[in-house]
């Protein structure tokens, strides 16, 4: 088995070490590779360009290192924190999905308001899972009654 470790020990933290994490791990196994991305910030602007600036990190993530796309993301969580979380921010964030994802290949998604993010200027934090298929990638929707 195979792993890639992606930006290791980037970044600085407050007292001007390196953090002792990866951005993500890409783990390749015979059908392709699972990808686990951490959280990911980018502490400027609105909460929305907050995320646009993330889904741009994990695409470079996906595509451009990993050969895959984004259809291949799987899950969202997204961490936003709760003195900003309101039910217009959620539903933009809603459209900016619509933005970056094709319809109906949706990755499943979790939204959490929370108190605080590790860095002050931080609203939102996204984690993202993909597997990024060794072969030709088929979909498959199924919908409720």
């Amino acid at each position: 088995m195979e792993r890639t470790y992606l930006g290791p020990g980037l970044g600085e933290l407050d007292d001007g070490s390196d953090p002792a994490m990866s951005f993500g791990v890409a783990t390749e196994r015979s059908d392709g590779v699972d990808v686990a991305l951490s959280g990911l910030i980018h502490p400027e602007g609105t909460p929305v360009e907050q995320t646009a600036v993330v889904f741009e990190m994990i695409e470079d993530m996906i595509v451009d290192d990993l050969g895959g796309e984004m259809g291949d993301v799987t899950r969202l969580r997204f961490y936003v924190r709760e003195d900003v979380l309101t039910a217009d921010l959620r539903r933009e964030l809603h459209e900016l999905r619509r933005d970056v994802f094709s319809a109906p290949e949706y990755p499943a998604a979790t939204m959490v308001g929370v108190s605080s993010l590790v860095h002050d200027d931080a609203d939102v934090e996204v984690e993202a899972s993909a597997f990024v298929p060794a072969d030709e990638r088929t979909v498959t929707t199924i919908r409720p009654d």
